[in-house]
């Protein structure tokens, strides 16, 4: 599944004005519940709680899911202002950080590759200049979370 990360100007406001540019990501393929789901857990998870790595969380993050890869890590559990991310070998699971599980805010979850994919693109993102000409496209692997 591709997916791509980019820079959203606000309309109004001038492109130049790195303070009125917003970093964001989505799934590009798939079916309109696949996109939105990818789009409001993983990619509004990435984007919104690890605000642009600026206290290392996307490091720390890609540390622990190695260390999880590995086996000498079980479980990690990171997250922000939007989600909780808890991390396993056998799925990432997402819970609404302010609302828990709710009707509007289900518990849902992807596969730790899908997840390291991501946070990886996303690492790479973050590495980029911020203007609106950055972007960058990723493949997510296909696959369904166990457990979730």
């Amino acid at each position: 599944m591709k997916a791509r990360y980019y820079v959203h100007c606000f309309q109004g406001f001038d492109p130049l004005d790195e303070y009125r540019l917003l970093r964001v990501g989505g799934l590009l393929e798939g079916t309109d519940s696949v996109r939105n789901a990818f789009n409001s857990y993983l990619f509004s998870g990435l984007t919104s709680d690890f605000s642009e790595n600026r206290y290392g969380d996307v490091d720390e993050a890609l540390a622990a899911v190695e260390k999880i890869e590995q086996g000498t890590l079980d479980q990690f559990e990171t997250g922000g202002q939007g989600f909780v991310h808890h991390i396993t070998r056998n799925r990432v699971r997402f819970e609404h950080s302010v609302f828990g599980e709710c009707p509007e805010w289900p518990i849902w979850c992807c596969t730790l590759a899908q997840y390291k994919a991501a946070l990886l693109g996303y690492r790479r993102f973050l590495d980029m200049p911020k203007s609106i000409e950055s972007e960058l496209t990723i493949e997510l692997p296909d696959g369904e979370p166990e457990d979730c």
